[in-house]
């Protein structure tokens, strides 16, 4: 399995092994960071997030209510009006899923730049050169690299290129916006 977005990824691998646990030892997920939700990470924090917009039923683990579970002592942490957790909550709820069921080291550093069918199989190919065969593979690449439609390269006038950018390209954190007009 193929990753950029790790939290679409552990959720459909879970739900693999709710289904059959004998899978475990042979489900591995790429990403070029070796961890799971680092995009995820990385982007709720440069945009602030406080909490998902999604009602806390929504998340990886089979169990709907599993998050619910997780977070009965932190109830503080659930946003109205339809319960939804806060980043920290998910993140940490993430991480003990990830531990509860066996996948710590199931992400494989490495970013996967091609797919080729080969004798009923895939051939994967990585940036770094080496290759790996699966029997099956789910891409699942979220929004890996940023794009800008095309009218944003068609502007005429002079303007600075910070003026325009792709979402994944802002981080709140260091954005100084005091005394700007809009």
């Amino acid at each position: 399995m193929r990753h950029r977005y790790a939290n679409h990824t552990l959720t459909v691998i879970l739900h693999i092994l709710k289904k059959s646990q004998s899978l475990q030892d042979k489900i591995l997920a790429f990403d070029p960071s070796g961890e799971w939700l680092t995009q995820w990470r990385r982007q709720f924090a440069a945009l602030e997030i406080g909490h998902l917009r999604s009602p806390a039923v929504h998340h990886p683990d089979p169990n709907p209510y599993e998050l619910r579970r997780f977070a009965e002592n932190r109830s503080s942490e659930l946003f109205p009006p339809y319960d939804l957790p806060g980043s920290r909550l998910f993140e940490e709820f993430c991480g003990d899923t990830i531990k509860r069921w066996q996948l710590g080291d199931r992400v494989i550093k490495a970013k996967v730049t091609r797919i080729q069918p080969k004798s009923g199989r895939f051939r994967l190919g990585f940036e770094d050169g080496k290759s790996a065969i699966a029997r099956r593979v789910i891409v699942a690449a979220g929004s890996g690299k940023p794009h800008l439609p095309a009218w944003a390269n068609q502007i005429q006038t002079q303007h600075p290129a910070e003026r325009i950018r792709h979402s994944h390209q802002i981080d709140l954190r260091n954005l100084q916006l005091q005394g700007e007009q809009y």
